[in-house]
């Protein structure tokens, strides 16, 4: 939650009273700045005190500035300490002055200000009228001024949640870049940081995890930078979400374990959303009983700290965990609580209203850019006629424009066609090096292997004697003779998995690990759930992929043990490949890895992502996402005051 400063400027009639009226605002404004700054110590008992000196002060003068400046930052302290019905009445009471003085900006705010409080209270159609009110009061401004555009930013944003909680991923994520684009321009960093939040949450909602976790580490730089705490705590919370949802749980759980050490119990909610958080990466690693304490201790806070839209994922989670725990009455009781929750903020009528009020924006934004063009075609026209020599200019240009457009088009499409035959040939030579490696794997296999058990059973034969035992030697040549079938069935298989991948995918994976196994080295594969279907084709690209990296592990790792693990996620197939090996340095991949780089092509060809984590001496992960589409849940998106 962040705080809008709101300040008045309000000119009285005559000199004295205009003296007099300066004198009062100027007093009734120090003592506003003062509890702005003791909130911003995080002395809130302080805080209200200085609020409300300021309130009377103003009731006493009976000055309508002072009490505009009054109710404004007290609904916005109000919001913050979670107070959602007492700042709902200061926010209406803002509004109802501005209106009286024709003050359209501080309208506005107050507008925004009432629309946090219908969202806070799951009211979401109420929330975007009144949201929507303030974003066409805001675009009426002729000439704004930089605190009218840094007004607008946060309307925007706001719109931008709302959107979000009503999973309109689209939409939110539009509003929200929007938002950064005015904060940009206006050069305020912390601004754009709060913008990036709404950004990062679309981007992951969206299953964009790579995009998220970069938006999420410049916020979190912003959020250091200038010493804004709230802003830390709530970056680390969304990093930790998003590094759950790529399931890398010693990392979510680090960071979530980062955030609550700096959470002071003077900002509420921010420690509700880490314990939830820490509860299901528990539940998700199968520690129910975990979960369930940290659930616990999350919706204690959640029923005094969150706002009603941020209560439907917590009762989720509720169900969950309680349904894997066996209680089954308290699992259906937190079921109920999320559909009838869901139901309420999502149904049909309040998206219809939503979409309605959202064309209704869109439709004034269009009328107004129609009547600004028409305005600069007459403009130009006039001009025209006063000058008539430039007209023929004016064509040229336009024709030179076009030609050059035109021309950069053709380039590129001939750059993205060399590029494309470029990446053909890159994948033809990982195809034909990948089939020169297992011609040669499989040489050595049956010289090293095969060819050595029938060579020992050729001398066993040869070295029966008339006073040897017939039966031990057929015995012991009938064993040799078993390994080498096995050898061959085994190198049958590497070489045509198709054949096993009949049975699909997971057990060709699985019965490959198998089959790699030593007694000093053990490789451990992991299916989880069901696999998504995919052609034959790309099957058998994964499992030479996963070939691959196996094999770089008994070369290269000097490994005792491995892991192999397929899972997936709405659509999204996740391998994870594992080893306790010496590590290398990552660095020389690019300059060096030919492997590597026949490995990524095989990879980019499915559409995928590759990404290979390790350090001397503590092991290699390579974690490979195939690209499919994918919706997810972020904790929370932000509002801005």
């Amino acid at each position: 939650m962040y705080t809008l400063c709101l300040f008045l400027f309000i000119a009285l009639p005559s000199e004295t009273s205009s003296f007099i009226g300066k004198q009062d605002t100027s007093r009734i404004t120090h003592l506003v700045e003062i509890a702005k700054q003791k909130q911003k110590e995080r002395l809130p008992d302080s805080a209200e005190y200085y609020f409300k000196q300021a309130g009377e002060l103003a009731d006493q003068l009976n000055s309508e500035s002072g009490k505009l400046l009054f109710a404004g930052n007290y609904s916005v302290f109000l919001y913050d300490q979670v107070r959602f019905e007492e700042a709902m009445e200061y926010a209406q009471l803002a509004l109802t002055i501005s209106l009286r003085l024709n003050n359209r900006p501080k309208a506005a705010a107050a507008y925004n200000n009432i629309a946090l409080q219908h969202q806070a209270k799951g009211q979401l159609k109420e929330a975007a009228n009144n949201l929507i009110r303030a974003l066409e009061i805001s675009n009426e401004i002729k000439h704004p001024t930089h605190k009218d555009l840094s007004d607008r930013r946060k309307y925007l944003n706001n719109l931008s949640s709302l959107l979000l909680d009503l999973q309109d991923l689209d939409k939110g994520l539009e509003y929200a870049w929007q938002s950064y684009e005015i904060a940009r321009q206006l050069k305020d960093t912390i601004s754009m940081g709060n913008s990036l939040v709404n950004v990062m949450v679309a981007e992951a909602m969206a299953g964009k995890l790579a995009d998220a976790v970069h938006h999420g580490k410049q916020y979190l730089s912003i959020g250091r930078s200038y010493g804004d705490l709230q802003m830390e705590i709530k970056a680390l919370n969304n990093l930790a979400e998003v590094y759950r949802m790529q399931q890398h749980y010693p990392l979510a759980l680090e960071t979530f374990a980062k955030a609550l050490a700096i959470t002071p119990k003077s900002i509420p909610g921010n420690e509700v959303y880490t314990l939830s958080g820490m509860s299901r990466i528990f539940k998700e690693i199968g520690s129910a009983q975990a979960a369930k304490e940290y659930f616990e201790m999350a919706l204690k806070l959640a029923t005094t700290e969150l706002a009603t839209p941020q209560l439907v994922d917590l009762y989720k989670d509720g169900a969950d965990i309680n349904e894997a725990l066996g209680d089954y009455k308290q699992a259906l009781n937190f079921h109920k609580k999320h559909a009838q929750l869901k139901d309420s903020l999502q149904s049909q009528e309040t998206q219809k209203t939503i979409q309605e009020l959202e064309v209704r924006y869109e439709t004034a934004q269009n009328r107004k850019q129609i009547v600004e063009r028409d305005l600069k075609i007459v403009e130009q026209a006039a001009e025209l006629d006063r000058q008539n020599k430039w007209f023929i200019i004016f064509i040229f240009s336009i024709f030179l424009l076009v030609f050059g457009l035109v021309a950069i088009r053709l380039l590129n499409r001939q750059k993205r066609k060399a590029q494309s035959t470029e990446l053909q040939k890159k994948l033809i030579e990982a195809q034909l090096a990948g089939e020169e490696r297992e011609r040669e794997r499989t040489a050595k296999e049956l010289h090293d292997g095969v060819a050595s058990i029938l060579s020992a059973a050729s001398l066993q034969i040869n070295a029966m004697t008339k006073h040897s035992d017939p039966r031990t030697t057929f015995q012991e040549v009938s064993q040799l003779i078993e390994i080498a079938v096995r050898e061959i069935r085994n190198i049958s298989h590497n070489l045509a998995p198709e054949m096993i991948l009949e049975e699909g995918l997971g057990y060709a994976i699985q019965s490959f690990c198998q089959r790699v196994n030593k007694p000093d080295f053990q490789m451990h594969c992991y299916v989880m759930g069901e696999l998504p279907e995919l052609d034959k084709g790309s099957q058998l690209t994964i499992y030479r992929v996963i070939q691959e990296c196996v094999t770089n592990i008994l070369k290269h790792a000097q490994a005792t043990e491995g892991i192999v693990q397929l899972s997936e996620e709405q659509g999204r197939l996740l391998i994870t490949v594992e080893d306790n090996g010496t590590g290398f340095d990552t660095e020389t991949l690019w300059a060096n890895g030919i492997g590597f780089h026949n490995l990524n092509n095989r990879v980019k060809s499915l559409q995928g992502n590759i990404d290979i984590r390790s350090c001397i001496g503590q092991g290699t992960s390579v974690f490979i996402e195939i690209d499919c589409p994918m919706t997810a849940s972020l904790d929370k998106a932000t509002v801005d005051l």
